[in-house]
């Protein structure tokens, strides 16, 4: 029997700026995954200061959770989304961290504002919303400073329709329904890791790339 053919990708917005998405997004209780994500972020950091940059930071959990891990990192959070900026903004003033994160309305995939010089740049849940993700990989490489750290965390398409439904099922239960349709519609925008590693050969990026659960994959590496 021949191997079943994996589903093609069907790309999304890039960019989530309607603030019903938004506030659904905002809602959700991501917080597992976030301080998973955060977690991994921190072993990766070599000194006790230093300057981290988030790409696609929506609502900014990941950068409080990992303030409170690394008290003397500081943090450039950037999103193309006005409205993910916005509950951004209140939480990082709520958390009262305005002295270390600073927030910037930006795309990723073009960051000519900023110059190279992050210890460490990481981003959850952006690769796949990107329609072309190599400029976004080439600006990773750039902005990383010379031995630099880079961890990117993002979901992983799974190989048909019914995984994706059985996945959505599995970890949306009891979500609003618009919800349940974002992360279904995710799963089928998102890249498999061999087309993550295809990606990095391209942008001259020589970074680890591994399943690391049943629906996430987690790029790592130093510069």
């Amino acid at each position: 029997m021949s191997p079943r053919k994996q589903i093609e990708r069907i790309p999304e917005p890039e960019v989530m700026d309607d603030t019903e998405e938004a506030r659904v997004y905002d809602d959700a209780d991501f917080s597992r995954v976030n301080l998973y994500c955060a977690r991994r972020i921190y072993r990766w950091l070599e000194t006790e200061k230093g300057h981290a940059l988030d790409l696609g930071t929506g609502p900014a959990e990941i950068p409080i959770r990992l303030c409170a891990l690394a008290p003397g990192w500081k943090i450039t959070a950037v999103d193309a989304s006005a409205s993910m900026l916005r509950l951004a903004r209140a939480r990082i003033k709520k958390a009262g961290l305005e002295k270390r994160i600073r927030l910037l309305r930006a795309d990723a995939k073009n960051l000519g504002k900023l110059q190279r010089g992050f210890s460490t740049v990481f981003s959850n849940s952006l690769l796949h919303h990107l329609h072309d993700p190599i400029p976004f990989w080439r600006e990773v490489k750039r902005l990383t400073s010379r031995n630099g750290s880079v961890l990117v965390q993002d979901l992983r398409r799974p190989p048909g329709r019914a995984r994706a439904r059985e996945l959505t099922r599995l970890h949306t239960a009891g979500d609003p329904p618009l919800l349940k349709q974002l992360f279904y519609q995710s799963l089928l925008a998102a890249f498999t890791p061999s087309e993550v590693r295809e990606q990095l050969r391209e942008a001259g990026l020589d970074l680890q790339v591994r399943a690391t659960t049943d629906r996430h994959l987690v790029v790592s590496g130093r510069l």
